[in-house]
């Protein structure tokens, strides 16, 4: 087991992301941790995050940009410093009106489930 993390971003491998996005998982189970899992998510002007529900909750905190959050198909404009809580089965995405890059985090079981062991 890992006894502490310290990384830059740039470190960690990009991927694609339904919609147009980016993500970096950066802290995860296969790092030790056993609670919650960290990602860098970036969303290029024009783009969004993948539209989607699930049954686990997650936080998000923006970096960077402004973007149009939509949550159960109620539209909530978010910017630099806005943070979200997004509880299990509520339906969302989040569309980019310049280049977003956010902090998401969610349970280390639910990237199990996302990336396997």
């Amino acid at each position: 087991m890992v006894k502490y993390l310290v990384k830059k971003a740039s470190e960690v491998e990009e991927m694609d992301l339904e919609g147009g996005g980016k993500i970096r998982w950066l802290i995860t189970h296969r790092d030790g941790a056993d609670k919650f899992s960290m990602r860098l998510i970036s969303i290029p002007k024009g783009k969004n995050s993948p539209d989607h529900e699930h049954d686990y909750e997650h936080e998000m905190f923006i970096i960077e940009g402004e973007g149009e959050a939509i949550l159960d198909n109620k539209r909530i404009q978010v910017g630099k410093d806005s943070f979200l809580f997004i509880p299990g089965g509520v339906h969302h995405t989040i569309k980019a009106i310049s280049n977003l890059k956010l902090i998401c985090m969610i349970p280390t079981s639910a990237a199990i489930k996302i990336l396997g062991k």
